[in-house]
């Protein structure tokens, strides 16, 4: 089965496709770490031939290096690359505010779980608009506000746009009625993956 992507990527449509766009985010956002093929596979949620073509595609563009060892294939972004610094600034302010944040707030005392509303989110689910200038995020837990913050403010200065953050807790957020809690539930969701 292929899996072609018709549309560029609403995050960035600078990029030929979504899977080209994940990869480039894996391999860029962790520029020291090396990816073997199921692991794209795993982060692009595409097939593993479709992944492999969008790789080949990027090596041969000198945006990633590879290596075959023992048989198994390895990738990274090819920093040395005249572009690197750009491209990755770019993937940072495009899809890097889910990882950027999960970084941020993973192991925080408190914090159950964490969500991506609004615009951003609405990107990055396919929906058509301009690049968000900032990006709202619902943390749930009984954690330090002042520590959740000033993680947010962390990843504001590392993804060169504002992040809001509203803090709720759990009976908050588990409880119906608010018309934001309402709103934000109803919309678009990127949860953000906190069990590293």
């Amino acid at each position: 089965m292929r899996c072609v992507s018709n549309h560029p990527p609403r995050l960035a449509p600078i990029f030929r496709s979504d899977t080209q766009l994940l990869i480039l985010g894996a391999t860029h956002l962790e520029p020291e770490r090396h990816f073997t093929m199921p692991e794209l596979v795993e982060r692009s949620s595409r097939p593993q031939p479709t992944v492999a073509r969008e790789v080949d595609r990027l090596i041969e563009a000198g945006l990633l290096e590879s290596e075959l060892r023992s048989g198994r294939r390895t990738v990274w972004a090819a920093s040395t690359s005249p572009i690197f610094d750009e491209l990755r600034s770019i993937v940072v302010k495009t899809i890097g505010p889910k990882a950027v944040l999960e970084e941020r707030l993973t192991g925080l005392p408190g914090v159950e779980r964490a969500m991506i509303y609004g615009s951003w989110a609405r990107r990055y689910h396919g929906e058509a608009g301009p690049l968000p200038q900032d990006v709202d995020v619902v943390v749930v837990g009984s954690g330090s506000v002042g520590e959740i913050r000033a993680q947010a403010d962390i990843a504001t200065r590392k993804l060169g746009r504002d992040v809001n953050v509203t803090v709720l807790e759990p009976a908050e957020w588990d409880v119906a009625g608010s018309g934001f809690i309402e709103q934000v539930k109803n919309g678009p969701l990127v949860e953000l993956d906190l069990k590293r």
